[in-house]
């Protein structure tokens, strides 16, 4: 019987102990009535293309498995023993279900007898639902009291308030940045705390888009939209471009260092074994280029109250055009290397994460030209090794921020210095809000064709691994949508302040550090009993999530603001 903590309802059950399983698992029993020999097979719904792959041969008329419940699994039973088997071969197939019912804490038996498989349900699951359902009910309270009293009783002073506003007009923060990487960072921060381990908090497999996917491409996003507005800055105190480069050049070696030493606290120190690229290395060659284009390549002046009606509707795309060149060049450069440079062994413009993938037959392909150019460069051992892919593909080791995927995620970057021009270039709300708005429309439509609106077999597939145009344009637009949300209703509307996630925003290097850092430590982390449910992880992942929001609240009254 279901319940709001995962409860199965007795810790033993037909010599089945429930202390033995994590999250997202049963048992499977098989019952051979008719003792003959028999060999079970599965394939995952969330391993496209691929063979039937061998679990155990099963012995003395039973077998017991302990089996994943996160992804629908067809099962079969073969009277052989290959180690994979097509999922068109049936020779030798004794039997085959699909069952859509496997929960966590489920019992499932499969009996056979009289030439036949009968798949019963000795034990019900628990529902994995119910504690994200209470869960985030609790949230909502929490949210609507911490409103009523700080924003309805608590209200401060209107007419104050206005006045403040009016008197530093021209110099006020836009809130709604600096709440857009706000909700990145503590999103990031619940991720990587596991979230829950709901499979739909985690990243996709390979292609697809899940929630957790569009965290560090508007990471990246939201670090262009910033470019212009610095370098506007660094105009108007009279700095002159050579000197704002060497100011990019060290923000770009700290932002690379620090990604390197982050990749030390689980490996060691190792050279032997370093992964040299990661999230802070990929931000810091993103940075880099843009910022430095957009450094040497932003020509006239800031004020457009003097030029024509055309020029004043459409000059933040007109100041743009020579960057729009260049990164248009290093996008075509991502597309051609991508689908029409030879990689020696596979196919030309293999997209797939080889291993099991198309039955085997690319099985040293991985990433395509993105893996080939990392193992070629970076070499083997400097990559990324623990992908999802390697579980689920039986694929090589891949690294999702390698050296291909920097010339998207540049362009990314550079779409989000198109937000800052329009943030420059057109001062009133309803200009921002619909010029964001067209693009965000545009970018999602762009990406969509791109794939042909599937999430495999499209021309360009939405790959977060291989940072895929289609990823690039589908995260972008719905990052306009986003930044379109907070600027109305915090920055134009003012029915929010941006809190609690404004505070992380403005401190957002340092959260990132140091959640990297805790990510085994008390008070962040702890653990109680055997953290076997979903309940429990989520609780725990919300606890760590709010300590740091918790943090930067406090620095942001001490008026700490780490930056680099």
């Amino acid at each position: 019987m279901s319940s709001w903590w995962e409860d199965p309802g007795s810790t033993v059950f037909k010599d089945l102990d429930f202390r033995d399983l994590n999250v997202d698992e049963a048992y499977l029993t098989i019952k051979d009535f008719e003792e003959k020999h028999f060999s079970l097979y599965s394939l995952s719904e969330n391993c496209f293309k691929c063979p039937f792959s061998l679990v155990s041969e099963i012995k003395n008329r039973t077998g017991r498995f302990i089996v994943n419940t996160k992804h629908n699994v067809t099962w079969r039973l073969y009277s052989r023993k290959d180690p994979t088997i097509l999922a068109n071969d049936t020779r030798l197939l004794f039997c085959e279900d699909s069952p859509e019912s496997f929960g966590e804490f489920g019992v499932y038996e499969w009996h056979i007898l009289n030439e036949k498989c009968d798949l019963i349900t000795a034990k019900q699951p628990v529902s994995i639902r119910l504690p994200l359902i209470m869960i985030c009910f609790l949230l909502l309270i929490i949210s609507s009291f911490y409103y009523l009293v700080f924003h309805v009783i608590c209200k401060p002073d209107k007419k104050k308030h206005q006045e403040n506003e009016e008197n530093k007009n021209n110099r006020r923060r836009i809130k709604a940045i600096d709440t857009f990487r706000g909700i990145c960072i503590l999103s990031m921060i619940f991720i990587n705390d596991g979230g829950g381990a709901y499979w739909f908090f985690n990243h996709v497999t390979w292609n697809g888009l899940l929630p957790a996917d569009f965290i560090f491409p508007w990471f990246l996003w939201i670090m262009g939209v910033c470019i212009p507005i610095s370098l506007k800055s660094q105009r108007k105190k009279a700095i002159s471009r050579c000197s704002t480069f060497q100011s990019i050049i060290k923000r770009t070696i700290i932002l690379f260092t620090a990604g390197l030493a982050l990749n030390t606290i689980v490996a060691g120190p190792s050279l032997k074994f370093l992964r040299i690229f990661g999230v802070m290395q990929r931000l810091a060659v993103s940075y880099f280029v843009t910022a430095t284009v957009s450094n040497f390549c932003t020509f006239g002046s800031y004020d457009t109250s003097d030029k024509g009606k055309f020029r004043r509707y459409s000059n933040d795309i007109l100041m743009l055009i020579p960057q729009w060149i260049i990164f248009s060049t290093i996008l075509a450069a991502h597309i051609y290397l991508t689908f029409f440079y030879p990689v020696p062994g596979c196919p030309l413009g293999y997209l797939g994460p080889g291993g099991l993938h198309e039955y085997g037959m690319f099985s040293n392909c991985t990433g395509g030209t993105a893996g080939y150019f990392d193992k070629l460069v970076l070499g083997v051992n400097h990559i990324f090794q623990n992908n999802e892919i390697v579980q689920v593909y039986g694929s090589q080791s891949f690294d999702p921020e390698g050296l291909l995927g920097c010339l998207t995620s540049i362009f990314q970057t550079f779409l989000g210095v198109q937000a800052g021009a329009i943030l420059i270039y057109h001062k009133s709300p309803e200009g921002r809000l619909k010029r964001w708005l067209i693009w965000s429309v545009l970018l999602i439509a762009v990406g969509l064709i791109l794939c042909q609106f599937r999430i495999n077999g499209g021309w360009i597939p939405i790959n977060k691994n291989l940072w895929s145009v289609s990823f690039v344009m589908i995260t972008s637009g719905f990052a306009y949508a986003l930044l379109s949300f907070c600027y109305f209703i915090i920055d134009h509307c003012q029915y929010w302040n941006g809190s609690p996630f404004l505070f992380p925003g403005m401190n957002s290097f340092l959260l990132y550090c140091g959640h990297e850092v805790t990510y085994k430590m008390f008070p962040w982390h702890y653990s109680i009993g055997s953290m076997n449910t979903h309940f429990m992880l989520t609780i725990e992942a919300l606890w760590g999530t709010a300590v740091w929001a918790v943090i930067s609240y406090m620095l942001y009254k001490n008026k700490f603001f780490m930056t680099i």
